[in-house]
Parts: structure tokens; C-alpha cells; sequence
């Protein structure tokens, strides 16, 4: 805790010194200057609020910086996010996860994209491949940087990513990009859109291929093709269409199993989605929403050694339904309330034995509210109560925040909240045989995990600079972590799911924000942490399970003509989970990409080049993945 307390000592010297040392200018300072770094926040309650009114710490990372970053691959962005491990499981597999790098799944997230959860049940997790969008569809990420089960329920254990993708009005004419580079690095981008006076139709069609890592049987080939209509039915009904369709051809291998050799896999997924959201004033409205996700992965093998063919293929379809009202009973009070049922269908007979389907089948109902008790003091509060057919309980999960204004530019914030994860089919039902062999089992019921997290932050800006600091100090316990268990202590088969482990997180974060003239802006996080946990099992290693320290930095800058330059630096100490004892080290990556924007026959054009890991620094790991520097080029045509 002692790097923790003299980060916060510096973080709080620096705050003494924007408020305290002259102004850079004698101008007055106008209601603009106040509010330029207060981005709204859509994701964290359900209601559309200021940052600073947010009942838990967030990030929102917007489209300049998108663009600014110089990456090809969603999960990357995070790395922005305070708190976030981002690695790569293989050059197809990006594991993300706030506190906890323990799987390649984003588990304990919950990652929407419009709104839509894309957990897959089949995989127990969230597969960045297969999205559907790219990171040229995406206006804006937030992350909520805590449990949110209040608002979103299960898997919202760690936190909440939300995606939101542009809205078609954004997108009219034509647009093309295409990025070529090394590792045999290809993408391309069309996108269509189009309208009338109360329609907005887009569609976009994209496909990528990479080569993985040297020393992997990992590249692979993705098209993706993604439509979205916005109506606008008449003064009061809105309705939103959207529809993905993603499929990939992938190599897998195994760097801890010789049984399970090189091999191909296909992974198709599809997904539609309706909102329908109805105005029945200026501050109150309903909406409905619908979505239907389908997934398979076709993976088969020979195991090594044997004449047996193992497939691993695995189908799983969810469809969501959820309704929402949104309302100001009074001046000082908005609230939202809602209710959802879900239906998860999981196919697999390799994991779940000669069972043809599971289901299971929840419900919820939630609501939240914000009140402004005083004009200086506002009460978040939230709660969700599900019910699931797997675990026949009844889970809730409230949460409580108090937001208090010392001054227009500072705001305390207090909060607490609880979350839990479901078991998911797989864990409950595993049954997995081999050649006769009993290789996992169900063992019984599982209780779900559960987390109560404290928090304690502080939002200030300070116009004079137009700058702002975010800083969170946080304790979190963790209870039922579910994860493999052997049938002895030697660690021998079968396995079985089992609540073994308990962890306990506490630690540091901090945003500063810097943005002095139009042209150039700064963002830099950094994050401590430090866990504790039972770790029952060595391969669990919740306590190695992030870097001690993580830092990120990124600096915009627009010259004139229409040149622009960005510098990217990421940075933590060593990975103890995924290093062995004779290769941790700490890492840093430097992203840095020029560009320049200009027209071209009237249309307007942007090329830009990248180079990823500029001093070609290598982080080397267990899974073999060496990180090299890779340089590309991309060009980008829109039509209007």
C-alpha cells in the first residue's frame, strides 16, 4: 500500500496545483469553459447523466481517441481504461477484464453492444471476434468501473463495457478503408448509407486476416456484414433495427496439451435486434426492446496418438426481451424501471454428454433512481432482483451512492454496491467424456458468485487549464469464484466446476484529462492494485491475476493542413500469471501514427501510418505470443 499512498500523495499535489497557481489566461471564464469536460454518461444507471453525477467511476473513450489509438482490434481499446488488463490469448483470442486477467472470456464483464449483452453461453464468456462490428462502427465506449449489477444484472460482476455504434444519420454516402500491413495484416471497410426524411439506413460490410503469432497456429480470416435502419415514426415512436452477421476460419492449437494437435475451426455467429422507444413527454418515455443471438463453432480434431476424433463444436441461441419506462415524477427525481426474460439454449455433446439442449431460462426486474437531495448532494440508488432456472434462487443486488458538489468543479463520491455471476450452463451440466474416459463431471449445484465493493472518489475539472482528474480508491471482497476442481489433491481427473476460491482487490485509479487549445489533447490513466485470494488450485492464480502497477498515455496533436500525429504509451509491471520465473518483466508498448486529412475530386480522404510497438519490445509469456512491432498503412474515401 505504500506506492498506493504516494501516488495518491502526488495525484493530490497535482490537484494543488491546477487550483492554485495563476491562471494560464486573465479572460473570464464563460459557462463553456465549466462544462467542457463533463461528457455525458448513458450507460451507468440507465439515465442519461453528467460524469460527475455517475454512481461509480467510468470511462468514456470517444471517437477521437478511436481513431488517434492506431488499433485494428476492439479489445485493445481498453487498454485506455484504467484498471484493465488487455492480453491475447492467441492472435485470434483477446482476453480483456477489469482487476482480474484469470480467463480469456471477459467472464465477470458485462460487454453490450446498443444495449444487447453479447455473452455467449456456450463459451461461459465474451468472444471479440465475433461481434459483428468493427471499430470503424463504433461512436463511443463506456465503462462503468465496478459492479453494476443493479442496472444490468448477472456477469456485471467486475463491471460493464457498453459499445454504442453510430447512428445511420452519421454515416450517409459512401465510405471505403482499407489497412495493409505486416504479419500479413489486410482489412478492409464499405460502408453504405442512405436515408429519406425519417429514415437513416447503413450498411456495412468488412473482412480482416492476420497471421497470429510467429510461433502460433493462430491466424485467421473474419467478414463481418452489419445493417442498421433508425425511424422516426412519427413526433413521439422511434424504432431501431439492427442486424450482424460474422463468420471466421480460425487455426487453434494447444502450447500446454501435445494430445490436441494444430487443427482448423469455423465460428459463424448471427444476431437482430429492435428497439422501440415511445415519448410520452419531454422527461418520461418507454422502450421495448427485442434481440435473438446465434453461435456455433465448429472445431474437430484428432486427439494425438489415438484413432478418436474429438469434436468440440458448440451451439448456443439467446433471446432477450426487455421492457423500460423512464421518468421525472418531480424536479429533483428522475428514475427508471424495468423488466427482462431470457432464454439461453446451450448444444454440445462433448461438453454436455448425449444431452441434445440446455436451458435456462431468468428473469429480472430492476430500477434506480437519482435524487437531488439537496442542491449539492445527489443519491444514486439502484436495485436488481433475477431469478434463474438453473440455480432455483432468487438473487438481488442493490447498490447506493451519494455524490456530493464541494464546489461547480469538484464532486466527492461515496458508494457501495453488491453483483453476482451465474453459473452458466456449461459449468452447471459439464459432462465430458473421452474414449470412455470421465475427463469432468457435474458435481452438484453451484452458488453464484458474489462480490460487495466499496468506493470512494473524487471528480474535479479545472477550467482554467481545461483539464479535469478523476481519482477512485476502491476495496472489493469476492466470494464462490467457480473454477475446476481435481478429484484429489494430486490434481488427477475427472475435474468438476466447484465454488473454491475467495479473493479479496484493493487499490488505486486516476484519469487526467488535458485538452488546452483544439489541437491538442492529452489522456493518461493509471492504476495499482493489489489481490489476495485463496488461489485453492496453482493454475487459478486470482492473486497474480493483474500487474501491480499500469499506466497509459495518449497525446493528440493537430498541426496545420490537415496533418495530425498521436503518441501511445502503454505500460505495467510484470504479468505474474502469465510469465515464468525466468521471463517477468515489465512491459511498455509505444503506439505512434501520422496522418493527414485532405480532399480528393471534392470527396474528403485520410492516410495514415502506424507503427504498433515502436521500440519492438517483447512480451514474451507462457503462451508463447511474442508481441512484435508491426508497421501499416490505411486509407480511407468517403463519398457523400
Amino acid at each position: 500500500m505504500h506506492k498506493q499512498a504516494s501516488c495518491l500523495y502526488a495525484l493530490t499535489g497535482l490537484i494543488a496545483v491546477l487550483t492554485g497557481t495563476p491562471q494560464l489566461q486573465a479572460t473570464e471564464l464563460s459557462e463553456d469553459d465549466f462544462l467542457q469536460d463533463l461528457p455525458v454518461v448513458l450507460s451507468a444507471t440507465r439515465l442519461v447523466q453528467d460524469k460527475r453525477d455517475a454512481p461509480v467511476a467510468t470511462t468514456v473513450i470517444d471517437r477521437e481517441m478511436i481513431d488517434a489509438s492506431g488499433f485494428t482490434e476492439i479489445a485493445d481499446l481498453l487498454r485506455y481504461v484504467p484498471g484493465f488488463v488487455v492480453n491475447y490469448d492467441s492472435g485470434h483470442v483477446q482476453a480483456a477484464s477489469y482487476h482480474m486477467l484469470n480467463n480469456n472470456l471477459a467472464r465477470r464483464m458485462q460487454v453490450l453492444v446498443d444495449g444487447r449483452s453479447v455473452y455467449i453461453p456456450s463459451l461461459l464468456g465474451v468472444q471479440w471476434i465475433s461481434l459483428g462490428i468493427s471499430i470503424e462502427d463504433i461512436e463511443r465506449i463506456e465503462v462503468i468501473r465496478g459492479p453494476n449489477a443493479a442496472s444490468y444484472g448477472s456477469n456485471s460482476l467486475l463491471g460493464v463495457i457498453s459499445i454504442i455504434t453510430r447512428h445511420a444519420s452519421q454515416d450517409k454516402g459512401v465510405m471505403a478503408k482499407i489497412n495493409a500491413g505486416e504479419n500479413n495484416l489486410a482489412e478492409g471497410f464499405l460502408r453504405l448509407g442512405g436515408g429519406s426524411e425519417n429514415l437513416d439506413v447503413k450498411v456495412t460490410a468488412a473482412y480482416r486476416q492476420d497471421a497470429g503469432f510467429v510461433e502460433r497456429y493462430d491466424s485467421y480470416q473474419v467478414r463481418k456484414l452489419n445493417a442498421r435502419a433508425d425511424y422516426q415514426a412519427d413526433l413521439n415512436d422511434r424504432l431501431t433495427f439492427y442486424a450482424t452477421f460474422n463468420d471466421a476460419k480460425v487455426q487453434e492449437d494447444n502450447v500446454f496439451s501435445r494430445d490436441i494437435p494444430n487443427h482448423p475451426a469455423n465460428i459463424l455467429s448471427r444476431t437482430f435486434q429492435m428497439d422501440w422507444t415511445r415519448s410520452l413527454s419531454a422527461n418520461e418515455d418507454l422502450k421495448f426492446q427485442y434481440y435473438r443471438q446465434c453461435y456455433g463453432k465448429q472445431n474437430r480434431y484428432q486427439h494425438a496418438g489415438t484413432p478418436l476424433f474429438i469434436d468440440q463444436g458448440r451451439h448456443s441461441e439467446r433471446d432477450d426481451f426487455e421492457f423500460q419506462h423512464t421518468l421525472s415524477p418531480l424536479d429533483n427525481l428522475n428514475m427508471v424501471w424495468g423488466a427482462g426474460l431470457r432464454t439461453d439454449q446451450v448444444f454440445s455433446e462433448y461438453y454436455l454428454g448425449q444431452t441434445p439442449a440446455r436451458t435456462n431460462r431468468s428473469y429480472r426486474l430492476f430500477g434506480s433512481l437519482a435524487w437531488n437531495i439537496t442542491a449539492s448532494t445527489l443519491l444514486n440508488a439502484g436495485v436488481m432482483l433475477e431469478k434463474y432456472q438453473i440455480t432455483a434462487g432468487t438473487e438481488l443486488s442493490p447498490m447506493l451512492s451519494l455524490n456530493h458538489y464541494l464546489t461547480n468543479t469538484d464532486t466527492i463520491r461515496v458508494s457501495a454496491s453488491t453483483a453476482i455471476r451465474s453459473p452458466g450452463l456449461i459449468e452447471e451440466y459439464t459432462d465430458v467424456r473421452v474414449g470412455g474416459n470421465t475427463i469432468a463431471y457435474d458435481a452438484g449445484k453451484l452458488a453464484p458468485e458474489r462480490i460487495l465493493a466499496y468506493e470512494v472518489g473524487y471528480l474535479g475539472r479545472f477550467p482554467h487549464y481545461r483539464a479535469s482528474l478523476d481519482l477512485k480508491l476502491y476495496h472489493e471482497y469476492i466470494r464462490n469464484l467457480i473454477s475446476l476442481a481435481a478429484a484429489d489433491a494430486a490434481g488427477n481427473l475427472p475435474y468438476h466446476f466447484a465454488n473454491q476460491d475467495n479473493a479479496e482487490t484493493q487499490g488505486l485509479e486516476a484519469t487526467f484529462s488535458f485538452k488546452p487549445n483544439h489541437k491538442l489533447r492529452l489522456e493518461f490513466s493509471y492504476a495499482h492494485a493489489h489481490i489476495q485470494a485463496s488461489d485453492v488450485r496453482n493454475t487459478t492464480q486470482y492473486t497474480n491475476s493483474s500487474p501491480n502497477d499500469s499506466f497509459s498515455l495518449q497525446i493528440i496533436q493537430r498541426f496545420i493542413q490537415g496533418y495530425q500525429g498521436s503518441l501511445n504509451v502503454f505500460y505495467h509491471s510484470e504479468m505474474k500469471q502469465l510469465a515464468t520465473e525466468d521471463m517477468r518483466s515489465a512491459n511498455t508498448r509505444i503506439n505512434l501514427r501520422l496522418g493527414k486529412t485532405f480532399k480528393l475530386a471534392g470527396n474528403k480522404t485520410d492516410v495514415s501510418f502506424t507503427v504498433q510497438n515502436l521500440l519492438n519490445e517483447f512480451e514474451t509469456t507462457r503462451l508463447k505470443n511474442v508481441a512484435r512491432r508491426r508497421i501499416y498503412l490505411s486509407l480511407k474515401l468517403e463519398f457523400r
